[in-house]
């Protein structure tokens, strides 16, 4: 039996061009996925503040397409503004998509360390400092222990999509420490699924990325239960569906 057909909404930064590939490339062919650029090319202050203006009119564009979910897909933007904006957002975005279901990234994240039973990670985020910071107040708020970081420095979004692969490894074992269950690596730019599962074997341990996070979360939503291999324990360890 076929399976139906999904539309999926896609928010993403202007400057992301990891995210428009990730997805059809591993996720289901009948999901299907329909982008909406938001202006953002500076991982800062001004950055995010330009993105927001952004969201409604991108949110609309998308509800045009009927779309069944929609996700916004940076973690950057919750972890700035913390946890009461990402709730709210959660349900303009929704309203703005006629009522479709709504996810961030952020969200989806927490949802997926919680179903790995992880508590305390280390962190490895291609961030400025100030993100950094706000990201870590984000997770302490949240009931996360963060008990090591490794932080990129990064402010050109578009420089984060274009780091090595042997960069990104670098940054996730910088990050990892002996009481970590999990090193959490977000960033939607950041092309860390063509080596999430190097690092792994190297950790001993899961990663959870920002686009290993919303895929899963979208699978679990639409019932949609096979593993994705090769992309990390998260998606090839695929729970079931939310009842």
């Amino acid at each position: 039996m076929a399976r139906p057909w999904r539309r999926i909404g896609m928010l993403i930064p202007s400057s992301n061009t990891s995210v428009e590939r990730d997805y059809p490339a591993f996720m289901p062919p009948n999901l299907s996925f329909h982008f909406a650029r938001l202006t953002m090319t500076r991982l800062d202050a001004a950055g995010m503040q330009e993105q927001l203006a952004d969201l409604r009119r991108a949110s609309a564009s998308l509800a045009d397409a009927r779309v069944d979910a929609v996700l916004l897909c940076q973690t950057a933007a919750s972890y700035w503004l913390g946890r009461a904006w990402d709730a709210q957002i959660r349900q303009e975005m929704q309203g703005w998509c006629h009522g479709a279901p709504a996810f961030t990234a952020a969200q989806t994240v927490l949802d997926a360390l919680a179903a790995l039973g992880v508590t305390r990670v280390g962190f490895a985020a291609p961030f400025p400092a100030e993100i950094a910071a706000a990201s870590l107040d984000y997770l302490a708020a949240c009931g996360l222990a963060t008990v090591a970081t490794r932080f990129g420095g990064f402010r050109d979004n578009f420089a984060i999509a274009e780091m090595s692969p042997a960069a990104i490894i670098e940054l996730a074992c910088g990050a990892d420490h002996p009481e970590a269950q999990a090193v959490l690596m977000p960033g939607g730019n950041m092309p860390c699924l063509g080596v999430a599962q190097a690092i792994e074997a190297r950790l001993g341990k899961p990663i959870v990325t920002t686009n290993q996070a919303g895929m899963w979360a979208l699978l679990r939503h639409f019932g949609e239960t096979a593993p994705i291999a090769g992309v990390g324990r998260l998606l090839g360890e695929l729970p079931a569906p939310i009842p």
